[in-house]
């Protein structure tokens, strides 16, 4: 088993976005942290997995509203993305490293969306 990302890549974030004005997808992203939360429950007992705040409104650099989790073992990108993948609907969903080479590379040359890319607000990084 792989013990460390390549690259100096530290950790990774999942970001998913869901549009405030819109109840379906808001209730969408809800649910997708519940599942996230009970499918993989295990990790997250263990620390694996860290599930965030579900967020009514923008902060930082993302411009909607989002919840995040982030991971530190490489075993688990291999659980945690093919999941995505296949259960984030519509909804935008960012993945991005957290790297030596400093937060702007990491949420923009070095992302990995799902659905549609959502244009971030730079000046925060």
């Amino acid at each position: 088993m792989v013990e460390e990302f390549y690259g100096g890549i530290k950790s990774y974030d999942v970001h998913t976005y869901w549009n405030n004005n819109n109840e379906k997808e808001r209730e969408f992203a809800y649910q997708l942290r519940e599942n996230v939360s009970k499918d993989f429950a295990e990790d997250i007992a263990n620390g694996d997995i860290r599930v965030h705040k579900f967020w009514d409104k923008p902060i930082g650099p993302h411009p909607i509203n989002m919840w995040e989790l982030d991971f530190k073992k490489p075993e688990i990108f291999v659980k945690i993305v093919p999941y995505f993948q296949l259960n984030h609907g519509k909804l935008s969903v960012l993945i991005h490293p957290r790297s030596d080479q400093g937060d702007l590379k990491d949420h923009t040359d070095h992302a990995l969306w799902l659905g549609h890319k959502v244009r971030l607000d730079t000046t925060y990084l």
